[in-house]
């Protein structure tokens, strides 16, 4: 089993932001550094290629994608860039996202747009929500003839809302747009079949729910678009494919990506699918404590379909209240939970991992929040 290194003296409730790597992984990266660094050379240049494509060969294996259109990437961020920068835009174009993506990619389309003289339109999509049809409902009135490209959130951040992204990818197909899949939060929370997903683009990282070192997440790129999309750093490789031009951007360390296969095999030792399951239930029953204590509505009925390994929860205080809220509970209640602002109201975003979380952490949230919010 997995070793975590987290401190004890916190209440650590907020994976979904950052994973935290198990030794195991910690020191199979630091032993794979000192080879390296005893002989740089052969690390970096000669046996790359081939360490490179047997770990994206487990990892595609895992994804359910084409090795040949999947590649390493340091973050989610930086593959999203990598598709909006390389896509064909033309002036005119539309492209849609909805109010729950998250800021940095709500950036990088802004940036482009603002390059190419395209337009960024977000679909609204309600929350509090009842049912997934709600969220197809939203993107499909937002299309026009315009929509050159749906950027979706397979699960979203500021809502831990899970997206019914296959019913998005089959509307985007009947219209003729392309699809790009932001699932930073899907490997490990969810069992993801690209290749039944069929999105033009996909992004998710492994250094989240799978817990491989900081720095290894994973791009996919369809078939058609293999030719199109370039990485941010254009190196070497420029135009000799997606592994040549993705598998070297310049000197870097790429022992987070070569640690992806040990990831992965620790994550099914773990259970796999059944360790996935007890990190919902956790914030199944987490959310339920919380929101009874304070008094409040929870956002959407208890649908597994709706959500997984997070939560949201509203919280009954103005919005102006985040930064102190956010401070009491690190630095005097020593929880790390985040607290985010998010369309005019204040809430609490819990993540379970069944590795390290408990109940009654949960309990003990709900206890410092109604102290903070309700007794005062």
């Amino acid at each position: 089993m997995a070793t975590y290194l987290l401190d004890p003296d916190v209440c650590f409730l907020n994976h979904g932001s950052f994973g935290a790597t198990p030794k195991e992984l910690i020191d199979a990266q630091h032993a794979m550094r000192i080879q390296m660094e005893r002989e740089p050379v052969d690390f970096l240049a000669r046996e790359i290629e081939s360490r490179w494509q047997d770990s994206i060969a487990e990892v595609a294996r895992f994804l359910k994608s084409d090795p040949e259109g999947t590649v390493f990437v340091h973050n989610a961020t930086s593959g999203v860039n990598a598709v909006i920068d390389s896509f064909p835009w033309q002036p005119g174009d539309e492209i849609l996202t909805t109010n729950h993506r998250y800021d940095a990619v709500r950036n990088t389309l802004d940036h482009m747009a603002q390059k190419v003289g395209a337009t960024v339109v977000e679909a609204v999509v309600p929350f509090p929500i009842e049912t997934p049809e709600q969220i197809v409902d939203a993107i499909a009135k937002a299309i026009t003839p315009q929509t050159r490209m749906l950027v979706i959130d397979q699960i979203t951040s500021p809502t831990a809302l899970h997206f019914p992204v296959h019913d998005i990818v089959r509307l985007a197909k009947k219209h003729g747009i392309a699809t790009l899949i932001d699932g930073a939060h899907a490997p490990g929370q969810l069992d993801v079949d690209v290749t039944k997903l069929d999105p033009d683009f996909w992004v998710g990282n492994l250094h989240k729910w799978l817990c491989a070192p900081k720095g290894c997440a994973v791009l996919y790129v369809a078939k058609p678009w293999r030719k199109t999309i370039h990485p941010g750093t254009i190196s070497h490789g420029y135009k000799k494919g997606l592994h040549a031009e993705f598998g070297w951007i310049g000197t870097a360390d790429p022992t987070a990506w070569f640690c992806a296969p040990l990831a992965i095999e620790l994550h099914q030792a773990q259970g796999g699918a059944a360790f996935r399951a007890a990190h919902h239930e956790l914030v199944r029953e987490g959310r339920s404590v919380i929101a009874n204590a304070l008094g409040v509505e929870l956002p959407h009925p208890d649908r597994p379909d709706l959500y997984g390994s997070m939560a949201t929860i509203p919280l009954p205080c103005p919005i102006e209240k985040g930064p102190e809220l956010f401070d009491q509970l690190r630095h005097e209640d020593q929880i790390e939970v985040p607290i985010i602002p998010w369309q005019n109201r204040l809430w609490v975003r819990i993540s379970g991992f069944a590795a390290t979380n408990r109940p009654e952490q949960y309990q003990y949230l709900a206890d410092c929040l109604a102290k903070r919010l309700i007794r005062g």
